[in-house]
Protein backbone atom coordinates (compact mmCIF):
# COMPACT_ATOMS: atom_id res chain seq x y z
CA UNK A 1 0.00 0.00 0.00
CA UNK A 2 1.23 3.47 -0.89
CA UNK A 3 1.10 5.96 1.97
CA UNK A 4 -0.01 9.37 0.75
CA UNK A 5 1.08 10.81 4.09
CA UNK A 6 4.61 9.41 3.96
CA UNK A 7 5.00 10.32 0.30
CA UNK A 8 4.11 13.93 1.07
CA UNK A 9 6.49 14.08 4.04
CA UNK A 10 9.35 12.71 1.96
CA UNK A 11 8.78 15.01 -0.98
CA UNK A 12 11.33 17.75 -1.39
CA UNK A 13 9.90 21.06 -0.26
CA UNK A 14 11.34 24.41 0.69
CA UNK A 15 8.88 24.92 3.56
CA UNK A 16 7.42 22.55 6.18
CA UNK A 17 3.94 21.11 5.97
CA UNK A 18 1.27 22.76 8.10
CA UNK A 19 -0.70 20.34 10.27
CA UNK A 20 -3.79 21.59 12.12
CA UNK A 21 -3.29 20.59 15.77
CA UNK A 22 -6.62 19.14 16.97
CA UNK A 23 -8.01 20.91 13.92
CA UNK A 24 -8.10 24.68 13.67
CA UNK A 25 -8.28 24.83 17.43
CA UNK A 26 -7.97 28.59 17.88
CA UNK A 27 -11.15 29.11 15.85
CA UNK A 28 -13.22 26.04 16.81
CA UNK A 29 -13.55 23.60 19.72
CA UNK A 30 -10.56 21.26 19.58
CA UNK A 31 -10.90 17.71 18.24
CA UNK A 32 -14.33 18.30 16.72
CA UNK A 33 -15.41 17.90 13.12
CA UNK A 34 -15.97 21.66 13.05
CA UNK A 35 -12.32 22.26 13.93
CA UNK A 36 -11.25 19.74 11.30
CA UNK A 37 -13.29 21.46 8.60
CA UNK A 38 -11.80 24.85 9.42
CA UNK A 39 -8.33 23.33 9.29
CA UNK A 40 -9.06 21.93 5.85
CA UNK A 41 -10.48 25.27 4.70
CA UNK A 42 -7.32 26.98 5.98
CA UNK A 43 -5.24 24.89 3.60
CA UNK A 44 -3.45 22.73 6.16
CA UNK A 45 -1.97 19.67 4.48
CA UNK A 46 -3.22 17.44 7.32
CA UNK A 47 -4.82 17.56 10.73
CA UNK A 48 -3.98 15.91 14.02
CA UNK A 49 -6.40 14.29 16.43
CA UNK A 50 -6.26 12.33 19.68
CA UNK A 51 -8.06 9.03 20.15
CA UNK A 52 -9.23 7.17 23.24
CA UNK A 53 -11.51 4.23 24.00
CA UNK A 54 -14.85 4.47 25.78
CA UNK A 55 -15.84 1.95 28.42
CA UNK A 56 -17.81 -0.02 25.83
CA UNK A 57 -15.00 -0.02 23.28
CA UNK A 58 -15.76 2.85 20.91
CA UNK A 59 -12.78 4.84 19.61
CA UNK A 60 -13.53 8.55 20.09
CA UNK A 61 -11.64 11.74 19.30
CA UNK A 62 -10.69 13.41 22.57
CA UNK A 63 -7.52 14.76 24.18
CA UNK A 64 -7.84 14.87 27.97
CA UNK A 65 -8.07 11.87 30.26
CA UNK A 66 -11.17 13.44 31.82
CA UNK A 67 -14.22 14.95 30.14
CA UNK A 68 -14.43 18.01 32.39
CA UNK A 69 -12.49 20.66 30.48
CA UNK A 70 -14.17 20.49 27.08
CA UNK A 71 -17.69 19.18 27.74
CA UNK A 72 -20.62 19.82 30.08
CA UNK A 73 -20.20 16.46 31.81
CA UNK A 74 -20.21 18.09 35.25
CA UNK A 75 -23.66 19.54 34.55
CA UNK A 76 -25.17 16.42 33.01
CA UNK A 77 -23.67 13.95 35.48
CA UNK A 78 -23.25 16.21 38.49
CA UNK A 79 -24.24 13.65 41.13
CA UNK A 80 -22.55 10.72 39.45
CA UNK A 81 -19.88 8.97 41.57
CA UNK A 82 -17.59 8.97 38.54
CA UNK A 83 -17.11 12.64 39.24
CA UNK A 84 -14.86 11.67 42.13
CA UNK A 85 -12.29 10.61 39.53
CA UNK A 86 -12.81 13.77 37.50
CA UNK A 87 -15.20 12.12 35.02
CA UNK A 88 -12.60 9.94 33.28
CA UNK A 89 -13.58 9.27 29.68
CA UNK A 90 -12.72 5.58 30.02
CA UNK A 91 -15.47 5.19 32.63
CA UNK A 92 -18.23 6.35 30.27
CA UNK A 93 -20.09 4.47 27.52
CA UNK A 94 -20.35 5.94 24.04
CA UNK A 95 -24.07 6.72 24.39
CA UNK A 96 -23.27 8.90 27.40
CA UNK A 97 -20.40 10.73 25.71
CA UNK A 98 -22.50 11.24 22.58
CA UNK A 99 -24.99 13.26 24.63
CA UNK A 100 -22.41 15.80 25.84
CA UNK A 101 -22.05 19.38 24.63
CA UNK A 102 -18.49 19.68 23.29
CA UNK A 103 -18.75 23.24 21.99
CA UNK A 104 -20.06 25.71 24.55
CA UNK A 105 -16.89 25.67 26.67
CA UNK A 106 -14.98 27.18 23.76
CA UNK A 107 -16.97 30.42 23.68
CA UNK A 108 -18.39 30.63 27.20
CA UNK A 109 -15.31 32.00 28.95
CA UNK A 110 -16.01 32.43 32.64
CA UNK A 111 -18.37 29.46 32.77
CA UNK A 112 -17.92 25.93 34.12
CA UNK A 113 -14.82 24.98 32.09
CA UNK A 114 -12.67 27.45 34.02
CA UNK A 115 -12.79 25.07 37.00
CA UNK A 116 -10.11 23.05 35.21
CA UNK A 117 -7.01 25.29 35.17
CA UNK A 118 -4.90 22.83 33.18
CA UNK A 119 -4.47 23.91 29.59
CA UNK A 120 -7.30 26.36 29.04
CA UNK A 121 -7.73 26.51 25.26
CA UNK A 122 -10.86 28.60 24.86
CA UNK A 123 -11.43 31.21 22.16
CA UNK A 124 -10.92 33.89 24.80
CA UNK A 125 -7.58 32.38 25.80
CA UNK A 126 -6.48 32.26 22.16
CA UNK A 127 -7.70 35.83 21.56
CA UNK A 128 -10.16 34.86 18.82
CA UNK A 129 -13.46 35.31 20.67
CA UNK A 130 -13.84 39.06 20.17
CA UNK A 131 -13.70 38.85 16.37
CA UNK A 132 -15.67 35.62 16.04
CA UNK A 133 -18.68 35.76 13.74
CA UNK A 134 -21.94 35.83 15.69
CA UNK A 135 -23.46 32.89 13.84
CA UNK A 136 -20.41 30.76 14.51
CA UNK A 137 -20.43 31.71 18.17
CA UNK A 138 -24.11 30.74 18.37
CA UNK A 139 -23.40 27.43 16.68
CA UNK A 140 -20.69 26.54 19.18
CA UNK A 141 -23.05 27.47 22.01
CA UNK A 142 -26.02 25.63 20.52
CA UNK A 143 -25.38 22.31 22.24
CA UNK A 144 -25.12 20.55 18.87
CA UNK A 145 -21.32 20.16 18.85
CA UNK A 146 -20.47 16.59 19.78
CA UNK A 147 -17.42 14.47 20.54
CA UNK A 148 -16.84 12.60 17.25
CA UNK A 149 -16.02 8.96 16.83
CA UNK A 150 -12.78 8.07 15.09
CA UNK A 151 -14.82 6.55 12.26
CA UNK A 152 -16.57 9.89 11.72
CA UNK A 153 -13.26 11.76 11.76
CA UNK A 154 -11.65 9.37 9.28
CA UNK A 155 -14.70 9.53 7.01
CA UNK A 156 -14.48 13.33 6.93
CA UNK A 157 -10.76 13.09 6.15
CA UNK A 158 -11.43 10.81 3.19
CA UNK A 159 -14.36 12.92 2.00
CA UNK A 160 -12.08 15.97 1.85
CA UNK A 161 -9.26 14.01 0.16
CA UNK A 162 -7.12 14.92 3.16
CA UNK A 163 -4.60 13.40 5.60
CA UNK A 164 -4.71 12.82 9.35
CA UNK A 165 -2.24 12.11 12.15
CA UNK A 166 -3.97 9.90 14.73
CA UNK A 167 -2.34 10.11 18.16
CA UNK A 168 -3.07 7.03 20.27
CA UNK A 169 -3.43 8.33 23.82
CA UNK A 170 -1.56 6.50 26.55
CA UNK A 171 -3.16 7.09 29.93
CA UNK A 172 -2.15 4.42 32.48
CA UNK A 173 -5.64 3.26 33.50
CA UNK A 174 -7.21 3.19 30.06
CA UNK A 175 -8.99 0.01 28.95
CA UNK A 176 -7.03 -2.33 26.64
CA UNK A 177 -7.71 -2.60 22.95
CA UNK A 178 -7.27 0.99 21.77
CA UNK A 179 -4.70 0.25 19.07
CA UNK A 180 -6.87 -2.61 17.79
CA UNK A 181 -9.92 -0.32 17.67
CA UNK A 182 -7.94 2.30 15.75
CA UNK A 183 -6.87 -0.26 13.14
CA UNK A 184 -10.46 -1.49 12.86
CA UNK A 185 -11.70 2.06 12.23
CA UNK A 186 -9.04 2.62 9.57
CA UNK A 187 -9.97 -0.63 7.85
CA UNK A 188 -13.68 0.18 8.04
CA UNK A 189 -13.20 3.59 6.41
CA UNK A 190 -10.52 2.44 3.94
CA UNK A 191 -8.22 5.28 4.99
CA UNK A 192 -4.92 3.45 5.54
CA UNK A 193 -3.15 5.53 2.89
CA UNK A 194 -4.25 8.78 4.58
CA UNK A 195 -3.24 8.03 8.17
CA UNK A 196 -0.09 8.50 10.25
CA UNK A 197 -0.18 6.79 13.67
CA UNK A 198 1.74 8.26 16.62
CA UNK A 199 1.94 7.90 20.39
CA UNK A 200 4.00 8.84 23.42
CA UNK A 201 3.79 5.15 24.33
CA UNK A 202 6.38 3.80 21.93
CA UNK A 203 5.47 0.24 22.85
CA UNK A 204 2.08 0.78 21.24
CA UNK A 205 3.77 1.97 18.07
CA UNK A 206 6.21 -0.95 18.05
CA UNK A 207 3.49 -3.59 18.39
CA UNK A 208 1.09 -2.27 15.76
CA UNK A 209 2.38 -4.61 13.01
CA UNK A 210 1.69 -7.56 15.31
CA UNK A 211 -1.96 -6.51 15.68
CA UNK A 212 -2.76 -6.47 11.98
CA UNK A 213 -4.80 -9.52 10.89
CA UNK A 214 -3.53 -11.65 8.00
CA UNK A 215 -6.51 -10.59 5.90
CA UNK A 216 -5.58 -6.89 6.15
CA UNK A 217 -1.92 -6.81 5.21
CA UNK A 218 -2.53 -3.47 3.49
CA UNK A 219 -2.59 -1.94 6.97
CA UNK A 220 1.12 -2.76 7.33
CA UNK A 221 1.80 0.22 5.09
CA UNK A 222 0.45 2.72 7.62
CA UNK A 223 3.41 4.89 8.72
CA UNK A 224 4.11 5.16 12.43
CA UNK A 225 5.83 7.89 14.41
CA UNK A 226 7.06 8.48 17.93
CA UNK A 227 6.22 11.52 20.04
CA UNK A 228 9.06 12.75 22.24
CA UNK A 229 9.19 15.49 24.85
CA UNK A 230 12.89 15.18 25.74
CA UNK A 231 15.97 14.83 23.51
CA UNK A 232 17.03 11.28 22.63
CA UNK A 233 20.54 9.87 22.39
CA UNK A 234 21.08 8.55 18.86
CA UNK A 235 17.47 9.24 17.86
CA UNK A 236 17.67 7.46 14.52
CA UNK A 237 18.88 4.19 16.05
CA UNK A 238 16.10 4.30 18.62
CA UNK A 239 13.46 5.18 16.04
CA UNK A 240 14.40 2.66 13.39
CA UNK A 241 16.02 -0.23 15.25
CA UNK A 242 14.14 -0.34 18.55
CA UNK A 243 10.67 1.02 17.78
CA UNK A 244 10.51 0.40 14.04
CA UNK A 245 8.88 3.77 13.36
CA UNK A 246 9.07 6.06 10.35
CA UNK A 247 8.66 9.62 11.62
CA UNK A 248 10.02 11.66 14.53
CA UNK A 249 7.68 14.06 16.36
CA UNK A 250 9.42 16.38 18.81
CA UNK A 251 8.04 19.11 21.02
CA UNK A 252 9.36 22.58 20.29
CA UNK A 253 10.52 22.68 23.89
CA UNK A 254 12.46 19.44 23.35
CA UNK A 255 14.29 21.16 20.50
CA UNK A 256 15.26 24.04 22.76
CA UNK A 257 12.60 26.66 22.09
CA UNK A 258 12.49 27.57 25.80
CA UNK A 259 16.20 27.22 26.47
CA UNK A 260 18.30 30.11 27.73
CA UNK A 261 20.45 29.86 24.62
CA UNK A 262 17.49 30.26 22.27
CA UNK A 263 15.99 33.07 24.31
CA UNK A 264 19.28 34.97 24.13
CA UNK A 265 20.11 34.07 20.53
CA UNK A 266 16.92 33.85 18.52
CA UNK A 267 18.50 31.84 15.71
CA UNK A 268 18.05 28.41 14.20
CA UNK A 269 21.51 27.40 15.40
CA UNK A 270 20.44 27.89 19.04
CA UNK A 271 17.97 25.02 18.69
CA UNK A 272 18.84 21.28 18.83
CA UNK A 273 20.35 21.39 15.37
CA UNK A 274 22.64 18.35 15.81
CA UNK A 275 19.78 15.95 16.49
CA UNK A 276 17.77 17.34 13.61
CA UNK A 277 20.78 17.08 11.30
CA UNK A 278 21.29 13.40 12.20
CA UNK A 279 17.69 12.53 11.43
CA UNK A 280 17.71 14.54 8.23
CA UNK A 281 20.87 12.77 7.07
CA UNK A 282 18.91 9.50 7.38
CA UNK A 283 15.92 11.04 5.56
CA UNK A 284 13.66 10.64 8.60
CA UNK A 285 10.70 13.05 8.47
CA UNK A 286 10.76 15.44 11.45
CA UNK A 287 7.60 17.09 12.73
CA UNK A 288 7.43 19.60 15.58
CA UNK A 289 4.57 20.42 17.96
CA UNK A 290 2.99 22.81 18.88
CA UNK A 291 4.20 25.90 17.01
CA UNK A 292 2.04 29.03 17.03
CA UNK A 293 4.81 31.62 16.61
CA UNK A 294 4.58 32.46 12.93
CA UNK A 295 5.95 35.99 13.17
CA UNK A 296 8.71 36.84 10.67
CA UNK A 297 11.99 35.66 12.15
CA UNK A 298 10.16 33.64 14.80
CA UNK A 299 10.22 29.99 15.82
CA UNK A 300 8.43 28.69 12.72
CA UNK A 301 11.01 30.35 10.48
CA UNK A 302 13.91 28.97 12.52
CA UNK A 303 12.51 25.43 12.39
CA UNK A 304 11.97 25.77 8.66
CA UNK A 305 15.58 26.93 8.33
CA UNK A 306 16.71 23.73 10.08
CA UNK A 307 14.73 21.71 7.56
CA UNK A 308 11.96 20.17 9.65
CA UNK A 309 9.25 18.59 7.54
CA UNK A 310 6.09 19.60 9.37
CA UNK A 311 4.74 21.96 12.02
CA UNK A 312 1.71 21.21 14.18
CA UNK A 313 -0.10 24.46 14.92
CA UNK A 314 -3.30 25.56 16.62
CA UNK A 315 -3.46 28.38 14.04
CA UNK A 316 -3.29 26.87 10.54
CA UNK A 317 -4.77 30.05 9.07
CA UNK A 318 -1.94 32.18 10.41
CA UNK A 319 0.75 29.61 9.62
CA UNK A 320 -0.42 29.10 6.04
CA UNK A 321 -0.65 32.84 5.55
CA UNK A 322 2.89 33.24 6.86
CA UNK A 323 4.44 30.58 4.65
CA UNK A 324 2.30 31.49 1.65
Amino acid sequence: MQSLFLDLLRSRRRLPLVLAHRGDSIHAPENTLEAAMLGWEAGAEAWELDVQLTRDGVAVVFHDETLSRTTDVADRFGGDPRGQDGFRLAEFDWCEIASLDAGSWFVDAGSWFVADPAGERSAAAFGTLENMDGSRRSHYRSGRIRVPTLVDALALTADRDWLVNVEIKSFPENPPGLAEAVLEAIARTDTASRVLLTSFDHRDIARIPCLIPPTRQDLLGIPRGILVATPLFRPHAYLAEIVGAHTFHASAKCLGSESIGYRHRRTAEALWSDGIAELRSREVPILVYTVNDHQPGGLADHLAELGVDGLFTDDPVGMRSHFG
